[in-house]
């Protein structure tokens, strides 16, 4: 798809930021080994549902808004009679339609024992395409190696023409999950892996490391919205009150599995100031085809300096070079010709005198 964020890690730094109203500090004064060691104390479940309770609690009340399910690959959506077992309403005999539930973190390769029905990495899923998926590891897939894609109750072999990013993508044994489950993905497997990675590392220790910085990007790049939130909180209902805490605190993958990859997120409105005082807004159109608006607030007096990079992290464009007051900046960039269609980003660093600030944003550009 257009967001293919992996190869950026490779060129820049990577800046987001979190809302306060969903964050909550978890260990903040640790890292590595040691947070690793506090998260399992802290957060690991002392109790788990059995695996057909928690499908039961999973279809029945955890993902089951206004008695329907959703399909977390697809879109695709049911009804479920709220008269009857949510387990077997969803899997309609094993019908064309059957939803059943998903392992994030595959059974084959760890998701064994009471970790099988660890709620935190179990979502529902088209049985289909859960069949699809299978135990692949997760991966951004160039659009035209593509052999599959999936959305709602189709899938097919061509490029789709329209609602692109709500399709998730097969390519032999990498799978793609679409846009706006790319995150959740992330925080389940870094949730997972932390809490048994004993047992994962006994089914194969390479499986998680062979993902680990695409799973970075998409923490990053696809940050908690208010349902990830909410259902963190309904699952530690029934796992010994002990939510995901790769969803409570956007800053644990800097600090634990990510922090080589350049990568931090900054918590808005809490105590804790953005570096430099410094505010970097989406751009406006977005996406565009001959021009945008770049806006940004600067808490001190600056050299900045406005940079366009390409999908690879190459800087194709510096717009702006100079010296800038505190305060509301606004700057429109017109596109210049020979930059092709695409995703692409625009990085602001910021030079105080006595240290650099660096924030990066996503755009596409329209053909």
């Amino acid at each position: 798809m257009f967001s293919k964020i992996t190869t950026l890690l490779l060129f820049g730094c990577i800046a987001v930021q979190a809302s306060a109203q969903q964050h909550q500090d978890v260990f903040p004064g640790l890292s590595g080994p040691d947070l690793l060691d506090a998260l399992v104390a802290g957060y690991k479940p002392a109790q788990l549902l059995p695996q057909a309770q928690a499908r039961d609690t999973l279809f029945g009340e955890i993902d089951n808004p206004g008695d329907s399910l959703t399909c977390v690959y697809t879109g695709f959506t049911i009804w479920l009679d709220p008269a009857l077992d949510p387990t077997q309403a969803a899997f309609m005999n094993g019908g064309p339609d059957a939803i059943n539930t998903e392992h994030t973190y595959p059974q084959s390769l760890g998701a064994t024992g009471a970790a099988e029905g660890d709620l935190h990495h179990l979502y529902p899923t088209r049985a289909d395409v859960n069949a699809d998926r299978g135990n692949s590891p997760f991966a951004e897939i160039p659009d035209n190696e593509t052999e599959e894609w999936y959305y709602l109750g189709q899938s097919q072999s061509s490029i789709p023409a329209t609602n692109i990013n709500q399709y998730s993508e097969r390519k032999g044994s990498l799978f793609e999950p679409r846009e706006d489950h790319k995150g959740n993905v992330a925080r389940s497997m870094m949730y997972f892996y932390t809490m048994y990675k004993a047992q994962a590392d006994q089914a194969d220790p390479a499986f998680f490391e062979a993902q680990r910085q695409t799973l970075c990007a998409w923490h990053f790049l696809d940050p908690v919205d208010e349902t990830e939130w909410n259902r963190t909180w309904k699952i530690a209902q029934h796992q010994s009150g002990k939510p995901n805490p790769y969803v409570l605190d956007c800053t644990l993958p800097e600090r634990t599995f990510c922090g080589e990859f350049g990568m931090s997120c900054i918590v808005a409105g809490t105590e804790r100031p953005e570096p430099g005082g410094l505010v970097l807004r989406q751009n406006e159109p977005n996406p565009f085809a001959e021009g945008t608006t770049f806006s940004w607030e600067l808490g001190q007096a600056a050299h900045v300096k406005l940079e366009i990079l390409s999908a690879l992290g190459q800087r194709i464009a510096t717009p702006l070079d100079g010296w800038e007051p505190a305060g509301a900046h606004r700057f429109y960039w017109e596109r210049l010709p020979g930059i092709s269609a695409g995703m692409a980003y625009y990085r602001l660093v910021i030079d105080s005198g006595s240290q650099v600030y660096k924030a990066t944003g996503k755009m596409v550009v329209l053909p």
